[in-house]
């Protein structure tokens, strides 16, 4: 399988790398603030607390929508076929991350700026599953993402992962995965990009990582 030797291209420096693109978190989250009123629910058929700001979706307007939801329930719903490749029109947010996205503009699938507030979490899951695999997932972590500050990210179960805040990570997340808040005051954020498993967007990835 093709896909699958492509991406260990870039599993082979590791699950969890980071990349030379970075920025003041601090910068981000301010120029956020003007969106206060765009999160949406993310996976809104389920009672946790966690919202979501896209910054690709079918239409580019903001607002809740399939990008911010479980595609697989979404589709066995609407009986639509979306995936996550449906997802490339950009919305407002995109020139506040412009600096995370534009190495990967063209090959970029659905992307969101995920809140988790105090409380909220994501099940243990993994994001592929099968003989194939079309993207691969960059991260930014922006607040409350390190155990320091209340954020828990575990990885395989049994590893806490660290970040620099505002630093672009690859993170291999075919491995099994959970996250949650458990700060007193301040929300979880983080920026998910998703990006389309080309030769091209491989090599980009493999050459900013850090010597």
């Amino acid at each position: 399988y093709m896909s699958f030797e492509l991406f260990n291209t870039i599993t082979a420096y590791g699950d969890q790398i980071g990349l030379t693109i970075n920025n003041r978190p601090d910068l981000i989250l301010n120029n956020l603030k003007q969106f206060d009123n765009n999160w949406a629910k993310y996976n809104p058929r389920k009672n946790i607390n966690r919202w979501g700001l896209s910054i690709t979706n079918l239409d580019g307007i903001l607002g809740p929508g399939p990008d911010l939801d479980s595609l697989y329930e979404y589709n066995k719903e609407n009986n639509t076929t979306i995936s996550e490749s449906s997802f490339t029109v950009p919305t407002p947010v995109y020139d506040v991350v412009a600096h995370y996205c534009d190495p990967f503009k063209e090959w970029l699938f659905r992307s969101h700026i995920l809140k988790l507030p105090p409380g909220g979490f994501f099940p243990t899951h993994v994001d592929n599953i099968g003989h194939t695999i079309d993207s691969f997932r960059l991260l930014v972590p922006l607040q409350v993402c390190n155990p320091l500050d209340g954020g828990y990210f575990i990885y395989e179960q049994n590893k806490i992962l660290v970040w620099d805040y505002g630093r672009v990570y690859f993170l291999n997340t075919c491995k099994r995965h959970t996250i949650f808040n458990a700060s007193d005051d301040d929300d979880h954020i983080v920026l998910i990009i998703n990006v389309k498993l080309t030769k091209e967007s491989v090599s980009t990835v493999t050459n900013l990582i850090e010597a």
